[in-house]
């Protein structure tokens, strides 16, 4: 059985929206580096690969369009 994969997504209202598998969440566009650097910090106590993927897809969603 394959991992599922990290979708990480703008909504129009500019949240964003995070889904892995059956999970799914959404939050504001303000905590999205919060939540990168959360997810960083698990890893390096962890070594959860899975956090760093986090980390790295919710820094790749392109910025919002002023």
């Amino acid at each position: 059985m394959s991992e599922a994969r990290i979708e990480v997504s703008r909504l129009p209202d500019g949240q964003v929206s995070v889904r892995k598998g059956f999970w799914s969440d959404v939050f504001a566009e303000e905590r999205r580096e919060p939540w990168a650097a959360w997810y960083e910090s698990m890893h390096a106590q962890y070594g959860y690969s899975g956090y760093l993927e986090m980390a790295r897809a919710l820094r790749e969603l392109a910025p919002t369009s002023a």
